[in-house]
Parts: C-alpha cells; sequence; structure tokens
C-alpha cells in the first residue's frame, strides 16, 4: 500500500491514505466476492480512497477537471514543488497553532478540520452562536500573528487556504 500511494501523494498523506484503504477494507468485508483476489480488492479500495482524496483536493482548489482517468497527478496541481510547498504551509500552519491557546486552537480546529458551523461549535463549546463568530475571529488574528511571526520577512501566507486544505486531509 506504502508503494502504491508513495508516488501519488506527499509523505504526509500516505499513512493517513494507508489507514483509509485498511478502514474501508473493514466496511468493505461483505462486498468481497471470493472470484477476485484479495490483493485485487484491496488495491480497489486503495484506488477508490486516492481518488477520493483527489477529488476533494481538486474541489478545494476550484479545478474542473477531475476526471481521474485521464487527468496526471501534475495536471491536477500536485507537482514536486506543489506538494513541497503545501507541505510547508501546513508545517507552518500547525507550528502556530501550537502558539495559541488551546481553546482558540480548539475552535479553530472544529471551524476548519471538522467543518463545524457556528451553531455546531456553539453547542461543542456551550456558549452562544455570537460568542463563537466573536472568538473566531480574534483567534484568526491570534493565529495570524504567530504564522507571521514564523514566516520569513515577505513570506505571503494565506490562512484560508491553508486550512482549508488539511480539511481533505
Amino acid at each position: 500500500m506504502r508503494r502504491f500511494f508513495r508516488n501519488k501523494v506527499s509523505p504526509d498523506d500516505v499513512e493517513d491514505l494507508i489507514q483509509r484503504t485498511f478502514v474501508g477494507c473493514v466496511e468493505s468485508q461483505g462486498r468481497f466476492r471470493e472470484d477476485a483476489s484479495f490483493r485485487t480488492f484491496l488495491f480497489a479500495i486503495a484506488r477508490n480512497q486516492l481518488f477520493k482524496f483527489f477529488r476533494a483536493r481538486t474541489s478545494q482548489r476550484n479545478q474542473v477537471d477531475a476526471d481521474l482517468g485521464v487527468s496526471s497527478v501534475a495536471a491536477m496541481g500536485m507537482t514536486p514543488s506543489s506538494v513541497m510547498s503545501a507541505r510547508q504551509e501546513h508545517e507552518l500552519l500547525l507550528l502556530a497553532l501550537q502558539q495559541v491557546s488551546v481553546d482558540d486552537q480548539t475552535l479553530l480546529e472544529l471551524f476548519y478540520w471538522e467543518a463545524l458551523s457556528g451553531p455546531e461549535i456553539a453547542a461543542v463549546l456551550d456558549i452562544s452562536a455570537g460568542a463563537v463568530r466573536v472568538r473566531l475571529h480574534r483567534a484568526r488574528s491570534k493565529l495570524q500573528a504567530a504564522i507571521e511571526k514564523l514566516m520569513d520577512p515577505g513570506q505571503a501566507f494565506d490562512l484560508e487556504a491553508a486550512a482549508g486544505t488539511l480539511r481533505g486531509l
């Protein structure tokens, strides 16, 4: 499985895709037909997981060509340099998240990674939806300030884009 994913995605995504594949295998065990090998079954699931991964990535980047039968990894914007750039952005974002309070980090993770709405976050944190909006605004500002402290002068960073790409991982 590792070899199957290794040249298609960034090193950070390989383990996640392997895990998704094996979870998919367990969930799909009832559909396994013994006329094919288990290995074939497993690779079919791996392929489906890879396509889900790329579809999530292409939809996040507003790309319309998600026909994975004809699109290459490079055509979908996953060139080695873009993978490295995204990896650096993710590392910077994760490092900056460690610089804000646990409350702010939790709020940001619920919003960006778990894609919870304001009312859903309010229910989780037991606060009003209005308080969520205020706290989210403040937490974003604190995170952006932490990012700017970690960046090289003149380096640009789009918090919304970087956080949004992590949602699909």
